[in-house]
Formats: structure tokens, sequence, C-alpha cells
């Protein structure tokens, strides 16, 4: 009876730990989760349908640019998962530490910092709050709260956390931000 406790006990800290949530299963876009301590997952769904790639090579090619990546740069990204039985659908589920190693793997130029530290010029757009109401963005930065979210590629954003403002290039509706891929997106959460 004590090895079941043990067991069911070591269980529950390694759900604990490695969180619940399958990302693959729940989300079917390209999707961006935002923790609050700043780490990211990514979702990535691609169609390699009518390629030459064949499934293993594929998670070969990936595991070897994540190894690749995080021997230069510490263990920064983690693949969580691959998805290849539908080659139509594929889904690439990875957890980067922070945006500085999204943006170094992905050659892109997001980035996430405090409210405090973002000048008003930054905060292009329109902003609206998540109250459906029109917000200046000087008054957002007078405020002072929050973490500021900039991004430029078209794609879904969940933020573990509670959005404030964001600009018309975004879409807000059922915890899922939209971003339009156009201009740059700005959204500002806690």
């Amino acid at each position: 009876m004590k090895k079941h406790k043990i067991i069911a006990g070591m269980a529950v800290v390694t759900m604990l730990l490695t969180g619940c949530t399958n990302y693959a299963k729940q989300y079917d876009n390209n999707t961006l989760v935002v923790n609050r301590n700043g780490s990211l997952v990514e979702v990535s769904v691609e169609d390699f349908k009518d390629s030459s790639v064949k499934a293993e090579d594929l998670s070969a090619y990936i595991e070897e640019q994540v190894d690749n990546y995080n021997s230069d740069s510490g263990k920064d990204i983690k693949m969580v998962s691959i998805d290849t039985e539908d080659m139509s659908h594929v889904k690439l589920v990875l957890s980067y530490k922070n945006v500085e190693s999204y943006d170094a793997f992905n050659l892109l130029e997001y980035s996430l910092t405090d409210v405090n530290n973002v000048e008003e010029a930054s905060l292009t757009g329109s902003f609206t709050s998540a109250e459906d109401k029109k917000v200046n963005p000087a008054d957002i930065i007078a405020e002072g709260k929050g973490k500021v979210l900039i991004l430029s590629e078209a794609t879904d954003v969940v933020i573990k956390g509670t959005v404030l403002y964001y600009n018309d290039e975004v879409t807000y509706k059922d915890g899922v931000a939209t971003t339009s891929g156009e201009k740059t997106a700005v959204i500002i959460f806690k």
C-alpha cells in the first residue's frame, strides 16, 4: 500500500512540474502562448502533404536545429512534441525560455518588456481596452502597469494573464488575440 502512495505522489508531482496542458490538442492554428514569467510556447501548424519531406526526417531536422541552438546558447529551447501522423496538418510544439530565445531561433524581432520601459512611440496604432473602450497610449504609460508584447507576424496569441489593452492590429475574442501580420501588433497584459 505504501508503494502505491509513493507512485501516486510521484505522478502528481510529475504532472505539476511538467504541466497538464497538451498544446498540440488544444490549438489548431499557429499559436504563441505567453506565460506570466516571460516564457513562451509556440504551436506551429504546417502542411507537408504535397512535399517530399518524410515524417522521420522532419522530426530529426527539428531536433537537430533545437540541439544546435541550445549548444550555442544554453538550454533555452525544448521540443515539447511533434505530431506527424497527418502530414497535411503537422503540429510542432516548442517551448522557449524567453522572447529573446524565440527571436533568435526564429529570426524575428518581438519584444516583451514592462510598460515602464516602453516609449510612447512604440505603442503604435489606436488602442482598445479589454472593456472595449478606446484608450490613449499616453494613458497606458501613465498607468504604469503591465507588460507589453510587440510582434509583427500573423498568429494567435494566448496570454496566461489578463489582457488590458491591444492595438488595432489585434482582434481579441474568447481569450485569444489574433494579430493581422500587416503592421506591428501590441498587446498589454498583467
